[in-house]
């Protein structure tokens, strides 16, 4: 990693709960790694709480630092003083942004009162960061010689911000080299199948290493140029599947919330196979109520008839594990639900009443409001458990590319999945 000894930046992330340490502090930690894969010095990483002494922090980087990074304290409530602060170091105005007032009042209606509207107000001669997972945009301009970006405070709003145009604005004004690759995630593959390509690469600068999570490979590249890591990435992409290879460390959820919340859509679930696995993955995600109006879980027969619809004849002819039976499911639960994109899966996770050569025998089936249904049959192995997991994440992964890159979703019969 290359460090440009004399560029240096601060992060101040404000929050009583993170200075009090009742909650873990995510934002430095995330923000500073980022910066410093960037080439920055990050000289301090301050946690201070919602009160009187945030301008005096401010005042103590003004000018000593080319770059801060503020979050938290955009907020709609009394102590939520952050625009303020810094319309205050910078010398200007706070001015309401009409766009912002009349964008939050159509994505919220009958949410934004009065004191919601705050959250409108920017800084004179500063520019907007929009906010797609929530409510509070973001900003950024100079306080003296110092360039600030402000963010809100809930992580998941904050890392998207940060990613989408905090990142592409750094790059820009300091004439920065794109970030490097160095970790991957890998969806849907096995260590050993993973290890292999890696080998088969033969790469002599670049070394790696895995560690295996519950729903994930996490792959760390160390060594090599940033363009050599590049080639890499794009090798594993070409070798795996694009979709099951992914930059940074992300979750199949994460990314298919952001993607819905970044576009304002919807997403509705039917559940047969996977039990409710896949609601339960979306929803640990917080504020995920915006974008997911729910997941039925038909599990029998009974239910895919009495809460889907489904008939009886159609099931007795066609099967439940069947490109006809998750076609008509997510068909039926788009109805229901009214929503933009609906996702049904259906299958053999192992057990007592599936044969042998049934287990693993996975149907998954995907629909964008106006368009045809999109399905796919997987051949899952493992233990019953895994054989969930791996449901549940291919059908938020094609649930994603149906939603941002709808073309690629016949590419999924080239995914090299284990």
């Amino acid at each position: 990693m290359v460090v440009f000894k004399n560029i240096t930046a601060s992060v101040i992330a404000i929050g009583s709960e993170l200075s009090s340490g009742k909650i873990q502090d995510k934002h430095g930690k995330y923000t500073s790694s980022i910066l410093s894969d960037m080439g920055f010095r990050v000289d301090s990483i301050v946690l201070i709480p919602d009160n009187e002494n945030i301008p005096f922090f401010i005042e103590t980087r003004k000018d000593k630092i080319d770059l801060l990074i503020v979050t938290g304290g955009l907020g709609p409530t009394s102590d939520d003083i952050t625009r303020s602060v810094i319309a205050n170091a910078s010398g200007v105005d706070l001015i309401l942004n009409n766009d912002i007032w009349s964008d939050l009042q159509k994505r919220f209606p009958g949410i934004m009162n009065d004191s919601r509207k705050k959250q409108a107000y920017i800084p004179d001669g500063f520019t907007v960061i929009d906010n797609f997972c929530g409510t509070a945009p973001g900003f950024s301009g100079y306080i003296g010689n110092t360039l600030v970006f402000c963010l809100p405070g809930p992580p998941s709003e904050m890392q998207d911000m940060f990613e989408r145009s905090v990142v592409p604005s750094i790059i820009k004004k300091f004439n920065l080299p794109k970030p490097e690759i160095k970790n991957i995630t890998c969806f849907l593959i096995c260590e050993s199948s993973l290890e292999n390509a890696c080998r088969d690469y033969n790469s002599k600068e670049i070394t790696w290493g895995t560690r295996v999570q519950s729903y994930r490979i996490s792959l760390y590249l160390q060594g090599g140029t940033k363009e050599g890591r590049l080639q890499f990435f794009a090798y594993l992409q070409k070798y795996f599947g694009k979709e099951l290879i992914v930059a940074d460390d992300r979750t199949a959820e994460e990314i298919l919330v952001s993607s819905l919340k970044r576009a304002g859509k919807t997403i509705s679930l039917a559940e047969s196979v996977t039990g409710g696995l896949i609601g339960k993955l979306i929803t640990d995600i917080p504020g995920s109520s915006s974008i997911l109006w729910g997941s039925l879980v038909t599990y029998s027969n009974k239910a895919k008839q009495e809460v889907l619809g489904l008939k009886k004849d159609f099931i007795i002819a066609n099967g439940v594990v069947s490109k006809e039976a998750v076609e008509e499911m997510t068909s039926r639960v788009m109805l229901l639900a009214d929503s933009d994109i609906s996702l049904s899966v259906s299958g053999y996770a192992g057990g007592s009443h599936d044969l042998d050569e049934d287990t693993g025998n996975i149907w998954i089936a995907v629909k964008n409001r106006n368009s045809k249904v999109f399905s796919k049959n997987f051949k899952f192995s493992g233990s019953r458990d895994l054989i969930r997991r791996k449901t549940a994440v291919a059908a938020m992964l094609l649930a994603e590319s149906s939603l941002v890159w709808p073309e690629r979703l016949d590419s999924s019969d080239q995914w090299q999945y284990s």
